[in-house]
């Protein structure tokens, strides 16, 4: 009887009230706070998805180098490709320096890196664009491409004529087809054909080379062509320097000058001996790479 008087005591009650309350407001609090945190997701959703003002669809760009105009249609194709299925690529929390190269060099492979990416919040963007040096031509058929630095291979070329392309030709012999854009796997090749450039004037007096070609990217026979007319066959892997001591000494001390035109090629492969053939010779198909010509 005294525990049911102790309960009906209004102080009791009071208490009893005020837990029932803080009840009340916990559960309020609780749902204003998913609320808050579902708005805010559906914020973000919206600012991703939905909005325009976060898209970068222009950008300035620094000269030399593609105009703002191509950067723009670079940007409104990313418009259309989205990050999980739902983020455009040109959203500028998601654009990034690396993924923008990539798009740029599908339509515009001239452009070989980005020196300067900069956003500008919340919708801007600027650049500085580094396009390809042109230090090759590439032959390959009937077909001329520029070739930069890195063997990339960034713009055909319609109408070839040395007079024009002062470049250095190099003829894939293999007639291998290519497409711009491409990196062909010939960092080697490259790095020989410049020490045998470098080298050659300083070696070689009695004619220069006008052109360079190679049975295919992965071969070791790189063949020089000479102004004179005939070919000097070198081996990838051995020291340009050292082969170009050794056709000095057959230029000068085995072969007569008055000879050199009726020469084919002077094969420099083997690190002992050299190999010389004259055109009239059973040994002068004009490119020999699986068997060594007797003398």
């Amino acid at each position: 009887m005294a525990r049911e008087n102790r309960f009906r005591k209004p102080e009791f009650q009071e208490k009893l009230a005020k837990a029932r309350g803080y009840e009340r407001d916990s559960r309020l609090r609780f749902r204003w706070k998913r609320a808050a945190v579902l708005a805010l997701i559906l914020a973000i959703v919206y600012f991703l998805t939905v909005s325009q003002r976060f898209l970068v669809k222009t950008a300035v760009v620094s000269e030399p180098g593609p105009s703002a105009e191509q950067i723009k249609d670079v940007l409104s194709r990313m418009q259309n490709e989205h990050l999980l299925y739902v983020i455009p690529k040109n959203h500028i929390l998601v654009l990034n320096k690396s993924s923008l190269l990539s798009e740029i060099q599908q339509e515009l492979p001239e452009v070989r890196s980005i020196k300067i990416f900069k956003k500008k919040w919340p919708n801007g963007l600027g650049l500085a664009l580094e396009e390809r040096e042109p230090i090759y031509v590439w032959q390959t058929g009937a077909k001329y491409f520029l070739l930069d630095q890195d063997g990339v291979v960034f713009q055909e070329i319609p109408t070839y004529t040395p007079e024009v392309f002062s470049q250095i030709l190099i003829v894939d012999s293999t007639v291998a087809p290519v497409k711009n854009g491409e990196r062909l796997p010939i960092s080697s090749i490259l790095g020989f054909i410049e020490q045998i450039r470098k080298d050659w004037t300083t070696s070689i007096n009695q004619t220069n080379y006008s052109h360079f070609s190679i049975p295919g990217v992965k071969s070791q026979d790189i063949f020089a062509r000479t102004a004179i007319g005939f070919n000097v066959i070198f081996d990838l892997e051995a020291g340009p320097k050292q082969q170009l001591e050794s056709l000095s000494l057959i230029l000068s001390r085995e072969i007569r000058q008055e000879t050199y035109t009726g020469l084919s090629y002077i094969d420099l492969r083997l690190s002992d001996k050299a190999y010389y053939c004259y055109k009239d010779a059973p040994c002068a198909p004009e490119y020999a790479t699986s068997t060594n010509p007797s003398l």
